[in-house]
């Protein structure tokens, strides 16, 4: 991860050094979810590998991981193209046309589905602990919120379910209108800093992802140094 980004998931015990040096700067805190207060990964990746076998698209895990952070629309629009492109360099010489047969938004209505049979099936997310711990610390000493590529049923219903969701003042969701691009583009923390009512430089922001982390740093986000 950037060494300018303050990321919990891989050393708790030196980033919580640095978060201990820089929060009384900071005026909110910001949250992913996936990844971050949520331990979806492993559940995630199993609907998106049912999905993608169901429609005939390739995503392997290191893939799933690099794009994690990005809206579930926007990683499918991109597996799509990736398949034109292809099939389109395969049939240059026999005039052939095999285009994919799903629009993007049709794919993410069967990974919600999936994802459903696999809550079903009884694997649902547990939190990750010393990041929830942050958040029951600092609820009632400065703003919090939640800002999540995720659906936002899902992200209140999993928050709800282990019991922190109260604890925020706000939750901001991909699929708002407020929120014209996903990450790795700064809107969603913008919007969750806006609403808030704190500056963006004056925010601390959770980030597990890559391109979270990105995310965060166009947003102008407070860093460790």
């Amino acid at each position: 991860h950037s060494g300018e980004a303050l990321s919990f998931a891989r050393d708790e015990c030196e980033e919580t050094v640095r978060l201990a040096k820089h929060l009384p700067q900071a005026k909110a805190l910001v949250f992913d979810c996936d990844g971050t207060l949520l331990d979806t990964m492993p559940i995630y990746y199993e609907s998106w590998k049912r999905s993608c076998d169901e429609v005939g698209l390739v995503f392997p895990l290191k893939r799933f991981y690099a794009m994690a952070g990005m809206p579930v629309v926007d990683i499918f629009q991109a597996l799509i193209d990736e398949y034109n492109d292809n099939e389109s360099n395969v049939n240059n010489d026999d005039g052939g046309n095999n285009t994919f047969s799903y629009t993007a938004e049709e794919c993410e209505s069967k990974k919600k589905a999936h994802h459903a049979n696999v809550e079903a099936e009884g694997r649902v997310a547990g939190p990750i602990h010393a990041v929830v711990e942050i958040v029951k610390r600092y609820h009632g000493v400065m703003p919090l919120a939640v800002a999540s590529s995720g659906w936002r049923d899902h992200v209140m219903t999993g928050l709800e379910r282990i019991g922190i969701l109260h604890l925020f003042d706000t939750i901001v969701t991909a699929d708002e209108e407020e929120v014209e691009r996903g990450k790795p583009h700064p809107d969603i923390f913008l919007v969750a800093a806006q609403r808030l009512g704190v500056d963006a430089v004056h925010c601390i922001g959770f980030e597990d992802a890559d391109l979270g982390i990105q995310a965060l740093e166009s947003a102008n986000y407070m860093y460790p140094s």
